[in-house]
């Protein structure tokens, strides 16, 4: 007997098919009869259009739609396919929890299929990308930068558990920044000193990434820097920061237009749907929604 867990969780997972197959169900039934065959499950028979519709539905778009063909591959869609049909038989569709988790999973899907269509659907153009870029043209230098970090919390080996006030946390800060004025090498000591566990044992450097994508409290003291430099602490959401500049490289228009052409796009999507919000506002009675969760 499989599982009840499975079958739960096959048939919600399968929404994301159903919702897929019936994209692609009109075209493929006017043609079904002149196409061979390419996987049969039991009773179950699906040809090419079929396939390729059903098995790469929800997959990343950079999946390799080859890879479909791998017998591993193949072999666990025609399980879920398999416990699917099993859980109809069952009538789990009409259990109230399974209905509720088919109803997110096809809300889900529409939510994200809409925004999708709205990011895809914006007409951007040349002029906009400019008018963007002119606005913010620093927004999109690429900047690498170290950290060492000191927390207000312990995360990392370097403090043993101890937590620091953030009067203490600031002068802990210092006191680094003066070892580094030192001589002390940036790498050595966040190697042994920040309590950025995840950066520390690369000499706290972190991935390369654009002006705009920098914590807002850091955007300033970056900007100010000098390759090479150390900034003086910093105060961040949960501690102190030093920061060095490694390398810096300004924008151009040319450089900058993807990731402008991105940004306006999901801009439009975000737009659309504080456009539907206006139009539908919400109002709810706490109180009753916390007794009706009890």
């Amino acid at each position: 007997m499989v599982s009840t867990r499975l079958l739960l969780a096959a048939l919600a997972v399968s929404l994301i098919f159903c919702v897929a197959a019936a994209q692609a169900g009109a075209a493929a039934s006017d043609v079904r009869s002149h196409q061979a065959t390419v996987l049969q499950i039991g009773k179950q028979a699906l040809d090419a259009q079929e396939y390729r519709v059903l098995a790469l539905a929800g997959l990343p778009r950079d999946f390799n739609p080859a890879s479909a063909a791998d017998p591993e591959f193949v072999r666990e869609f025609a399980d879920r396919l398999l416990l699917v049909e099993q859980a109809r038989r069952e009538h789990l569709q009409d259990d109230p929890v399974v209905a509720a988790r088919i109803r997110q999973a096809t809300d889900a899907i529409l939510a994200k299929a809409v925004q999708t269509r709205a990011r895809e659907s914006a007409q951007i153009d040349a002029a906009q990308i400019k008018a963007q870029f002119d606005a913010h043209p620093h927004d999109y230098d690429e900047v690498h930068l170290s950290h060492l970090f000191v927390a207000l919390k312990p995360q990392g080996a370097a403090r043993r558990g101890t937590p620091l006030t953030d009067a203490q946390a600031l002068a802990r800060a210092q006191r680094l920044k003066q070892q580094l004025e030192s001589g002390t090498p940036f790498a050595e000591l966040a190697m042994r000193q920040s309590d950025d566990a995840s950066t520390a044992a690369e000499g706290g450097e972190l991935s390369p990434m654009f002006l705009r994508n920098v914590a807002d409290a850091f955007v300033a003291p970056v900007q100010d820097l000098a390759v090479g430099q150390v900034s003086a602490p910093v105060r961040g959401a949960e501690g102190y920061h030093l920061i060095r500049v490694d390398a810096r490289r300004p924008a151009t228009l040319d450089s900058a237009r993807g990731q402008i052409e991105v940004q306006l796009r999901d801009q439009a999507a975000a737009n659309a749907l504080e456009q539907l919000r206006q139009a539908n506002p919400v109002r709810f009675d706490r109180a009753a929604l916390e007794a009706a969760l009890r």
